[in-house]
């Protein structure tokens, strides 16, 4: 029973800790710069398979022998379906003038094992005959499969067209989908970029026995294709900007113009609450005013004007220097420059236009 007590008193404790608690969180939506950055003088790419697909020569059971022979050719799709996502994702950005699908290069890879799957010589090769700067390979590909079979009651309609419950069977099919990419730079002898997606499926179906089971299964090649596809279309994007969130913190506490704020903000009536606020930094005290400085520069943050955003921070730093108005202003140096990165990155590919910066 005591112990009870004092559960209670913490989650009470606990409870209005956060009840209490002298800041709000608020998400931002920002760019920041491209996984892989590549040179202005990359132009032309060329796109080749180093995967194969891995053959199965033992299997536990009948079941899984069926399942063999019914997607015997679904890993040779998956690979064809993840370099298309990437063939079509590339020939968006127009930076590039050419991109090429070279299905003439059988390498044969066996993984991400080393920068040097492929000799460098080779790859060079590649881009001489192709006229191509560089090489998108799809290093690595598998689609491995686990099949779980257990009884279940099934339903099922008897002679009288009556729904009744009889013994059946449940086949659960969890495919891991592993796929690697790699860019080469011939020129420089470089592996610009490596990066491995994993992706888990699984399909479930009943049967009033296994093979039935199996059978109900319709929608496992048409998800290994997709995700294929998408994982292709994902390393594409690894070339532009991308969105991110940005979590930031600000004071609802101290005053009764802040508790006021609070509400407005809430509310959505941000421009309000930062009227309080400003009213709020030529308070008679200095941490009110040193707060009050701060939501400002959140406030800046938030409408896109990170100069002015530093320059609040920086206020709040001189007069209550703290942690928190410190860390905030790195944070608000790397975003601008990380901006300047972005804003070059847009330059190149022609996508000023169509995306919005922050």
């Amino acid at each position: 029973m005591v112990k009870k007590y004092v559960y209670v008193a913490i989650f009470g404790v606990l409870a209005l800790a956060t009840s209490c608690s002298a800041t709000k969180q608020h998400t931002l939506s920002a760019l920041e710069p491209a996984s892989v950055d590549l040179a202005t003088n990359i132009t032309k790419i060329g796109i080749i398979n180093e995967s194969t697909a891995s053959p199965r020569s033992e299997f536990k059971s009948r079941l899984e022998q069926m399942l063999s022979q019914r997607y015997q050719n679904l890993e040779k799709e998956g690979i064809s379906a993840a370099i298309t996502g990437l063939f079509e994702e590339l020939q968006k950005d127009q930076r590039f003038d050419a991109i090429q699908l070279i299905a003439d290069v059988n390498i044969g890879g066996d993984g991400l094992v080393s920068s040097e799957n492929i000799p460098w010589q080779t790859i060079k090769e590649i881009c001489d005959t192709h006229k191509v700067d560089a090489i998108f390979s799809l290093a690595y590909y598998e689609a491995d499969t686990q099949l779980s079979l257990k009884k279940t009651a099934v339903e099922e309609q008897n002679m009288m067209r009556q729904m009744v419950k009889v013994p059946g069977h449940e086949v659960t099919l969890e495919t891991l989908i592993e796929n690697g990419w790699r860019i080469y730079d011939p020129y420089h002898k470089t592996v610009l970029d490596e990066l491995v997606f994993n992706e888990q499926i699984t399909s479930t179906a009943q049967g009033t026995n296994p093979m039935y089971a199996l059978n109900a299964i319709t929608d496992r090649r048409d998800a290994v294709l997709e995700q294929s596809m998408q994982a292709g279309s994902s390393y594409g994007k690894r070339l532009l900007p991308q969105e991110k969130e940005l979590v930031r913190d600000y004071y609802v506490r101290g005053t009764e113009k802040f508790m006021e704020a609070k509400q407005l903000a809430a509310d959505g009536n941000w421009h309000a609450a930062a009227e309080l606020w400003e009213q709020e930094t030529a308070h008679a005290a200095i941490k009110i005013q040193a707060k009050a400085c701060y939501n400002m520069a959140f406030y800046n943050e938030m409408n896109g004007n990170l100069e002015g955003a530093m320059e609040w921070a920086q206020k709040a730093i001189d007069l209550a220097e703290n942690t928190a108005a410190t860390t905030y202003l790195l944070a608000l140096k790397e975003r601008i420059a990380q901006n300047k990165i972005v804003a070059q990155q847009l330059q190149r590919s022609h996508l000023s236009a169509s995306l919005e910066m922050d």
